[in-house]
């Protein structure tokens, strides 16, 4: 008789809503007078929002991707596209609700592009409020929603420049902060690679999402070992999609794809086995393997002038794929 290794579903699906108290946001800092440099006007902001929300919904009632794409691109789509699969094959929870509501709004300055424009939603039922992130290419494009992630329970966002003034974005490689950006996200790459050991833990402020992700990883290799087996994850940034805009006292604000792969092997003639929902989303035929493919978004602080470590104000997991292999 085959054997069934089952995937310890709660501890991956635990990621993806970061539920609890909610997270702190300040007022956009206030701009001298007659002082001016943001790359959009506010009344801009106040067009840009709804169009993307009424974009949403129309894709969200219908439950068709293909509904989307002018106002809501990049891995917005992917994620939202899985999402309604997983609410066909049954999951009631799968549409992550996203209130259209924005708490605050932070822009670029002039001058850089493409141009980032993040807003902070109100906080949804039983859950943190949303970081959305909107980019716009060039001059003659429209600003488009690329991702979000719902905030760290009791995190606190940074204070930003205002909408007249709009942040600065920093170069990747910029040393207004120490350490640099791209160093801050090669460095919680590797703290995720590495584990809860890593000597890198003790450079970061402690996050919801990390503990998660290491967790899950602890469970899933007892599950592969049960079946003869192994667990192994994958971890890479996406440094050409990240972006970083200076906060108010001269800190930054990181926003970071990572792409994340969790697969399970068992041995002996077991057979994997994964959630109902899951299931709607799976290439191939489920023998000894399957791989969970994840497109997450990490919103790191880097206080100014090393005042308190990096640390993770806003995170999600979001399952693009689910692979027989």
């Amino acid at each position: 008789m085959r054997r069934q290794t089952t995937l310890a579903a709660a501890a991956v699906a635990g990621l993806v809503v970061l539920a609890g108290c909610t997270p702190a946001v300040p007022e956009p800092v206030a701009p001298p007078a007659a002082q001016e440099t943001s790359a959009i006007t506010q009344t801009q902001i106040d067009r840009i929002v709804p169009a993307t929300f009424a974009e949403l919904e129309a894709a969200d009632e219908a439950r068709k991707a293909n509904l989307l794409g002018e106002r809501v691109g990049g891995t917005a789509v992917t994620v939202r596209g899985v999402e309604y699969k997983l609410r066909k094959a049954g999951d009631k929870q799968a549409i992550e609700e996203i209130p259209s509501t924005m708490q605050a709004v932070y822009v670029s300055a002039e001058g850089v592009f493409p141009r980032v424009m993040v807003g902070v939603s109100e906080a949804p039922e039983d859950a943190t409020p949303v970081v959305l992130v909107w980019l716009q290419e060039d001059i003659d494009s429209e600003y488009v929603l690329q991702n979000w992630a719902h905030m760290v329970p009791g995190a606190t966002l940074p204070a930003m420049p205002g909408p007249a003034v709009g942040s600065n974005q920093l170069p990747l490689d910029s040393d207004a902060v120490d350490p640099t950006p791209e160093q801050v996200v090669r460095d919680y790459v590797k703290l995720l690679r590495q584990g809860a050991k890593s000597d890198l833990a003790s450079e970061f402020g402690k996050d919801t999402y990390r503990a998660r992700l290491f967790a899950a990883r602890k469970v899933l290799t007892a599950a592969a070992k049960k079946g003869d087996g192994d667990y192994v994850d994958t971890v890479q940034p996406q440094l050409e999609d990240t972006y970083a805009m200076a906060t108010a006292d001269g800190g930054a604000l990181i926003f970071a794809p990572i792409v994340v792969t969790s697969s399970l092997r068992v041995k002996g003639g077991a057979t994997v086995s994964i959630s109902d929902t899951d299931k709607a989303l799976v290439s191939g035929k489920l023998k000894d393997r399957v791989t969970h493919t994840y497109n997450d978004l990490v919103v790191i602080h880097v206080p100014a002038d090393g005042e308190g470590k990096p640390t993770v104000v806003a995170a999600d997991h979001h399952l693009v794929k689910v692979a027989a292999k």
